[in-house]
């Protein structure tokens, strides 16, 4: 069986962390490892980390989401991942459950693509679905905007067949194919914040034909705080130059 490597980064999510009895559960399960990026060097974290078994390491400068999780593929990479393993993208405040990771283990192998996504909820009744699935957006996305919709269009979950194929997923859960992540080279770590998820997933399909694949029934809830959505904040300008950067990259070729 292929092994799991868990892959959080906290910045300053010390108590979704610790309060998160699922995620304990997950971390002893056979084939799983998590491993906790620290980009704030919290000794709560830590203390709590070596206490429960999590595989932590922390950052001594405050680096963006994908240089992190570049960080932690190394990590895995040292402790013995091979190229059949499962590098998974988790955001500190998503919750699943280890019975739904060991459904996704079981799924994993029953199909020859090397990305997958989840269905992801607001809520833990998994009555109110985000829209977490996303077609690519273009310059002319901007139309969007000016009709009050949002800039990226999100795919219905509900017409999307079992195992259907998306253009990209948010990465606040997605699992890579150990070997597809090292030839992407991982995230494009002049992403700050934002939009690095619609780069792998994009390249991921222009390069390597891998599109993401969509598994329904397994379930997670997501605590999203989407910060971008407020105009005045870091957030937003962060999410504009990364959104632009993107559009640059995929419509011009611009180089990584």
């Amino acid at each position: 069986m292929a092994h799991i490597y868990i892959s959080i980064v906290s910045h300053g999510n010390d108590d979704d962390i610790i309060n998160n009895s699922n995620l304990k559960e997950i971390n002893i399960l056979d084939n799983v490892t998590v491993i906790i990026r620290d980009n704030l060097s919290s000794p709560k974290l830590k203390t709590y980390c070596a206490a429960n078994y999590f595989m932590y390491n922390a950052s001594d400068a405050v680096l963006g989401f994908g240089a992190n999780n570049n960080i932690n593929f190394e990590v895995a990479s040292n402790l013995g991942m091979n190229k059949t393993d499962w590098f998974v993208l988790f955001n500190p405040d998503l919750d699943i459950s280890a019975a739904m990771i060991n459904k996704l283990s079981a799924s994993l192998g029953n199909y020859s693509s090397q990305i997958f996504a989840i269905n992801l909820f607001f809520d833990d009744k998994f009555s109110k679905m985000e829209n977490s699935l996303r077609k690519f957006p273009t310059f002319c996305s901007f139309f969007n905007v000016l009709k009050g919709s949002s800039f990226t269009k999100a795919y219905d979950k509900k017409k999307l067949s079992y195992g259907g194929a998306v253009d990209w997923a948010a990465a606040s859960f997605l699992a890579f194919k150990s070997d597809l992540y090292k030839q992407l080279n991982g995230f494009d770590e002049n992403y700050f914040m934002y939009y690095e998820d619609v780069d792998i997933c994009y390249r991921a399909n222009k390069y390597f034909n891998q599109k993401v694949i969509y598994l329904p029934d397994i379930k997670a809830v997501h605590q999203g705080a989407y910060r971008n959505r407020n105009v005045f904040s870091k957030h937003f300008r962060w999410y504009l130059k990364s959104l632009l950067r993107f559009l640059f990259k995929s419509t011009f070729g611009m180089k990584k």
